[in-house]
C-alpha cells in the first residue's frame, strides 16, 4: 500500500531529511555549475547573472512560500490518516501557480525597468531576468507537485526528479553557451527546458494507479475555496516575508555589486558557495516541517519535542562539514578557480576571508531552518516570518545601506557577517516561542 508513517527516530528524519537535501543540493550545485560554466565564458556574464538572478528571486519566493504550504496540510492529512484528502492541497497550489501568470508576465515584460544592474551588467543581465520571469509558473507547478510527497516523508521520488532535471540543464547549459555562444540568455534558456523534467516526472508518478487508487489524486482535482483560502492563510505570510527578504537581499547584493569589479567578483563568488552549502539548512526547514506536521496530525507532542533536539544535532554538523571545507580546507574551490580564464588569484586572500565568513552563516541558518521548520509545521508563520524580518533589516540591510551611502563597504564579507548576526537573534527568539508552545496548532 501507498501509506507512509512517519515518527520521530533518526533514521526516519534522516530518510527524509537526506533525500530532500540531495534535490535541493542538486538545484544549488545546477545553479553553481551554471554559473561557474558562465565564469568560464565571461566573468561579466557570470555576475551578470547573479545579479540579475536576484532580482528574480523575490518574485520566485513568494510565489514558492505560497504553493508550499499545501505540504503542511499533506502532512497534517497523513499524520491524521485522513488519506483520501492528501490530494486536495496539491491540486489547490496547482491552479494557484496557473492563476499567476496574469503577475509574472507583466513583471518580466516590464523588468528591464525595475532592475538595479550595474551598465557593465545589464547587456546579458536583463534577457537572463526576462526569460526566467515569464517561465517562473513552471516551477510553482513543480513545487505544488512536490508538496504531495514532501507531506507524506516520501522523498526519493523528490531526489530522482530534481536531479534529473539538473543534469539535463548541465547538458544544456553546456550546449547554449558555449557551443552556440549564447551566454547569460543560453544559461536561462537551458534552465526553462530543464524545469519541464521534474515535472513530468512528479506529474506521472502522482497520477499512477496506486496513487489515484489510495490518494484519490484524479478525483480529488476539484477547485475547493475553502481548502484555497486556508492554504493562502497561511501561506501569505510566508509569501510576503519571502519577498521583502529577498528584496532587501537584493538591494544589499546591488551594494556589494557597485563598489567594484573584483569585490562584485568576491562577494558573487561567496553568495554561489553560501547557496551551496546552504542547501542542507533548507533541507532541514522543509524535513522539520514535514515531518512535525505529520506529528501534529497524530497530536504527539512529545515526538516534536525529540524530533527538535535530533534537528539541532544535524544542524551541528552541516555547520562542521561547512567549516571543514571552507576553513580548513578550501583549496578545492580556490582549484575550480584556478581555470577560470580571468585571473582571479590576486583576489585569493579576500575569498579565503569570505569562506570563513560564510562558514560561520551557514551554521547559524541551519540552526534557525531547524526551529522555523517547525513552527511553520503548526501554522505560525507569522510570528516566524515578522521575526525574520525585523531581525534582517536592522541587523543586516540598514547597517548595508549605512556602509553603502557614505562610501565605507570596502569589505564585503561584512554583509555575512551582519547576516550571521541576524539569524543568531532570530534563532533565540524563535527558540522562545518554541518554548511557548504558543505555535502548536491542529489545523486539519
Amino acid at each position: 500500500m501507498a501509506y507512509k508513517t512517519v515518527d520521530c527516530s533518526l533514521k526516519s528524519i534522516l530518510s527524509v531529511t537526506i533525500p530532500i537535501w540531495l534535490s535541493i543540493l542538486s538545484t544549488q550545485l545546477m545553479y553553481a555549475i551554471d554559473r561557474f560554466m558562465l565564469a568560464g565564458y565571461s566573468i561579466d556574464s557570470m555576475n551578470a547573472a547573479v545579479v540579475a538572478g536576484a532580482f528574480v528571486e523575490p518574485f520566485a519566493y513568494m510565489f514558492i512560500g505560497l504553493v508550499a504550504t499545501a505540504e503542511i496540510f499533506v502532512g497534517q492529512y497523513n499524520g491524521a490518516k485522513d488519506y483520501d484528502k492528501l490530494a486536495a492541497p496539491t491540486w489547490q497550489m496547482i491552479y494557484l501557480s496557473l492563476a499567476l501568470i496574469v503577475f509574472s508576465c507583466p513583471i518580466a515584460y516590464f523588468s528591464e525597468y525595475l532592475n538595479m544592474l550595474p551598465e557593465y551588467f545589464k547587456k546579458e543581465g536583463i534577457i537572463y531576468q526576462k526569460i526566467l520571469m515569464y517561465f517562473l509558473p513552471l516551477s510553482l507547478i513543480k513545487i505544488s507537485f512536490s508538496t504531495f510527497f514532501v507531506g507524506q516523508g516520501k522523498t526519493r521520488i523528490l531526489t530522482f526528479a530534481i536531479a534529473t532535471g539538473a543534469i539535463v540543464n548541465i547538458g544544456l547549459d553546456y550546449i547554449f553557451i558555449y557551443a552556440y555562444g549564447m551566454g547569460c540568455k543560453g544559461a536561462a534558456i537551458a534552465t526553462v527546458i530543464a524545469e519541464f523534467v521534474p515535472v513530468l516526472i512528479f506529474a506521472s508518478v502522482f497520477f499512477s494507479k496506486e496513487n489515484r487508487k489510495a490518494f484519490n489524486t484524479l478525483r480529488n482535482c476539484r477547485f475547493n475555496k475553502k481548502l484555497s483560502w486556508e492554504c493562502i492563510t497561511i501561506g501569505f505570510p510566508l509569501a510576503f516575508g519571502n519577498f521583502v527578504i529577498l528584496v532587501a537581499w537584493y538591494f544589499v547584493q546591488a551594494a556589494a555589486n557597485n563598489v567594484s569589479k573584483d569585490a562584485a567578483t568576491v562577494f558573487n563568488i561567496g553568495v554561489s558557495t553560501y547557496n551551496l552549502f546552504v542547501s542542507a539548512a533548507m533541507a532541514l526547514e522543509k524535513s522539520s516541517s514535514a515531518i512535525c506536521a505529520n506529528m501534529i496530525g497524530a497530536n504527539d507532542l512529545k515526538s516534536v519535542e525529540k524530533s527538535y533536539r535530533i534537528f539541532i544535532g544535524i544542524s551541528l554538523l552541516v555547520g562542521f562539514f561547512a567549516t571543514a571545507c571552507l576553513i580548513v580546507s578550501p583549496e578545492w574551490i580556490l582549484r575550480l578557480l584556478d581555470v577560470l580564464p580571468d585571473n582571479l588569484s590576486t583576489l585569493y586572500d579576500e575569498i579565503r576571508i569570505m569562506f570563513c565568513v560564510v562558514a560561520v552563516s551557514v551554521t547559524l541558518e541551519a540552526i534557525l531552518c531547524s526551529t522555523w521548520g517547525i513552527l511553520v509545521a503548526g501554522g505560525d508563520t507569522k510570528y516566524a516570518m515578522m521575526t525574520y524580518l525585523i531581525c534582517l533589516w536592522v541587523f543586516t540591510v540598514i547597517p548595508t545601506a549605512i556602509l553603502h551611502y557614505f562610501h565605507m563597504l570596502h569589505h564585503v564579507q561584512l554583509v555575512f557577517g551582519f547576516m550571521s548576526v541576524c539569524c543568531f537573534v532570530s534563532w533565540l527568539l524563535l527558540h522562545r516561542r518554541y518554548r511557548s508552545l504558543k505555535w502548536y496548532n491542529k489545523l486539519v
